[in-house]
């Protein structure tokens, strides 16, 4: 009887071996031959590797090149946030009168800004519901730390604030338009420029090996032990992708490449945040990660967290796929004192009716928890792979800024294949290869956000 694995059956290689339309490699047509199996191998027990099923489905995008580059487009964040912050002290300011303005950039404190232009006007929050009014009168000059211009403050918008008039250091600023005189001709022109990045793509093998004594031996259990062995050597070979597609990080030593993983870059590259009291922050190019104890996770942290992560400004979609360890998905579930539940339900007696809880089965075999916010959707799946040392991990990923990249060029296709009889030619055994060259892409990091529960 055949193994069978989610859609694929062990019997789908062996059965491969008689195929007379594969592909052929070397003089021995009958002895080695490459077969395909990119397509399929995400069939195989989705369960243990969801995160790969998923890349696999809806986010694969091959490329010819194995160190493959992509670009990251950050003007809906530019032209929608257009904030910045105040780097010396104009001091106490009247209405009229002109000023010399030295700011940074928000995303990047301490740096300079390249989208203010001569006619822009922006409102200083100066203090609670008061703000001052400046318009842009000069060319912006790039300081290197700053940027610096010439202002006319235009309005004082409460007097009726102690403290109304003065302009300190760190005021936030916010662009709120333009203006220009009649007869003026056209503006300056600012744009941001799209980001270039690169991966790596990474080889996987995995063999499966018998003597041809025992592929003669009929076993009790399984009639044949060859096909049990495939069965489990495949499933071996797509749980090290997934493992690889998670954690591991960029790098390249010698002729060996290593692809990034998705809570390996977050990891390496976020804004961690380690106490659930307060808000996450914005850093461009930076994902999110947050340590807490599972007594600090509670809906309301959640909550303010996916304000943050879901922000439209961002660029990401309305959707995160969530991995979860088994015991975080237990911990969701529970109504016990302690879990999330409970604690979300005793720091809000409202909050049964500011969610939605609903479990179905996924379309890629999983089961899936859905979390409807007013914020976005989450759709919880358990990742078995999380567990010892990241048994408390908890990835939100936005599918949308990351794809699975197969090695593909020339002819060739380096996705996942089988190469049949590969032991050498005096070896009374038989031996097959599974191979996968692939890397994984992540665009826009602060799409992404990482839970590490540090308890559970």
């Amino acid at each position: 009887m055949a193994i069978t694995q989610g859609g694929v059956k062990s019997t789908d290689v062996v059965q491969a071996s008689s195929n007379s339309h594969a592909s052929v490699h070397g003089t021995t047509p009958d002895v080695r031959r490459l077969y395909n199996f990119g397509d399929r191998v995400a069939d195989l027990a989705p369960e243990e590797s969801p995160f790969f099923v998923y890349l696999s489905k809806v986010s694969k995008v091959p490329t010819d090149d194995s160190v493959f580059r992509f670009l990251e487009d950050r003007s809906k964040i530019d032209w929608t946030s257009r904030s910045f912050f105040m780097a010396n002290t104009p001091g106490t300011v009247a209405a009229g009168t002109s000023y010399t303005f030295h700011v940074a950039d928000a995303a990047t404190p301490a740096a300079s800004i390249d989208w203010l232009i001569k006619g822009m006007v922006f409102a200083v929050e100066v203090a609670e519901a008061a703000n001052v009014i400046v318009r842009v009168e000069t060319s912006p000059v790039d300081a290197g730390l700053y940027t610096t211009f010439t202002g006319k403050v235009i309005s004082l918008s409460n007097s009726g604030i102690t403290g109304y008039a003065a302009i300190n250091d760190d005021d936030k600023c916010q662009v709120i338009g333009t203006a220009f005189a009649e007869g003026t001709g056209s503006p300056d022109v600012w744009s941001s420029e799209i980001e270039d990045n690169y991966g790596y793509t990474q080889i996987f093998k995995t063999a499966a090996e018998m003597t041809n004594t025992a592929i003669a031996t009929k076993y009790r259990g399984y009639a044949n032990e060859w096909q049990r062995i495939w069965a489990l050597k495949l499933r071996e070979h797509k749980v090290d992708i997934e493992r690889a597609m998670l954690m591991s990080t960029k790098a390249r030593q010698g002729n060996v490449q290593y692809t990034e993983g998705l809570c390996g870059h977050v990891l390496v590259n976020s804004t961690a945040q380690a106490t659930a009291g307060t808000a996450l922050s914005y850093t461009s190019g930076k994902a999110y990660l947050r340590t807490l104890a599972s007594t600090s996770l509670t809906y309301d942290v959640l909550l303010g967290d996916l304000e943050v992560v879901f922000d439209p400004a961002r660029g990401g979609s309305g959707d995160r796929l969530v991995l979860a360890s088994l015991p975080l998905i237990t911990f969701f579930n529970k109504l016990g004192d302690g879990a999330f539940m409970d604690a979300s339900m005793g720091s809000n007696a409202n909050m049964p009716h500011r969610y939605n809880f609903e479990s179905s089965q996924g379309a890629f075999g999983h089961k899936v928890m859905t979390i409807e916010t007013i914020h976005g959707t989450l759709h919880l799946v358990k990742e078995p792979l999380f567990r010892g040392i990241t048994s408390g991990w908890m990835l939100f990923a936005d599918m949308s800024k990351v794809a699975y990249r197969p090695l593909v060029g020339n002819g060739v296709n380096r996705d996942t294949y089988i190469t049949t009889n590969v032991q050498s030619d005096d070896e009374d055994l038989r031996k097959d290869m599974i191979l996968t060259e692939a890397g994984l892409e992540v665009t826009l990091p602060e799409s992404h956000m990482m839970y590490v529960v540090t308890d559970l």
